[in-house]
């Protein structure tokens, strides 16, 4: 069997980052289903209506951890990264790319950006094509439930992820000072100034790490002299619903013109 590509193995662990986030994100739609099957035993024939604090408290749970495995992630593509591309070492020896003093404790765009500029000359936002659900009533008008998507590419893409490292940061630190901008699809932000998310709001931030995630992987490998070694869609990839969380998005296309082993 052929080697693996270089950077397999950092893709090969983000579906353990994100186990957390995964397995939250099971319990809030096992909520709206039991929720929606109550209501409509109760005579609502939609089943639709505002899920209780316990769902929204759900939802900025997963959000929290999608953000601490993108920090992960980015951590370790780097250190998996930097022997294999000449000359990228850090600007000095107190430059840490993870620990206690890593460059990426907050994943923000800029600070993914600060890593792998300093370290590979390779800056990653020009390579994001994001594609995330979004309700209606986000984009314009209408209902607020979803059902329709939105595209968020480069600079939009960096603000989006930036929006979704707010959340985090917001609800971590309940500071008010620094909390998003109403970006649909990442967060809504009610008249009183409080962060609302929605189950779709959940779901798009596993997708938009592992969207990241695929991109930046691409745009990095260019980076390593004579790679043309193919990336590999593996068990736990599928078995982490990353079939369904990338369907349709520019990551997926990606996937499907160099990956083997893909669903698309």
């Amino acid at each position: 069997m052929a080697p693996p590509h270089p950077l397999q193995e950092s893709l090969d662990y983000l579906p353990e980052y994100l186990g957390d986030a995964g397995h939250l994100f099971e319990v809030v739609e096992e909520r709206n289903a039991a929720l929606t099957r109550a209501r409509r035993a109760a005579g609502n024939k939609t089943g639709a209506g505002s899920p209780p604090v316990t769902h929204k408290s759900l939802n900025r749970a997963v959000v929290v951890a999608a953000v601490g495995a993108l920090e992960a992630f980015c951590e370790d593509l780097a250190l998996r990264a930097q022997p294999l591309v000449p000359g990228a070492v850090p600007p000095a020896q107190w430059y840490a790319i993870a620990g206690t003093r890593g460059m990426v404790q907050t994943p923000n765009s800029n600070n993914i950006a600060k890593l792998f500029w300093t370290i590979f000359r390779y800056d990653p936002r020009p390579d994001w094509d994001l594609l995330l659900d979004a309700s209606w009533a986000e984009v314009g008008s209408g209902t607020r439930w979803r059902g329709t998507t939105i595209s968020y590419k480069a600079d939009a893409a960096a603000r989006a992820l930036d929006a979704m490292v707010q959340v985090r940061h917001g609800f971590a630190h309940q500071d008010k000072a620094s909390a998003p901008k109403s970006t649909p699809g990442v967060v809504e932000v009610t008249s009183t100034q409080k962060l609302s998310l929605q189950s779709h709001h959940a779901r798009n931030a596993m997708s938009m790490v592992v969207q990241v995630a695929v991109l930046t992987t691409h745009g990095l490998s260019t980076m390593i002299p004579g790679t043309s070694r193919p990336l590999r869609w593996k068990a736990a990839m599928k078995q982490a619903g990353w079939g369904e969380l990338l369907a349709g998005t520019p990551a997926a296309a990606e996937v499907k013109s160099g990956w083997t082993g893909h669903p698309f």
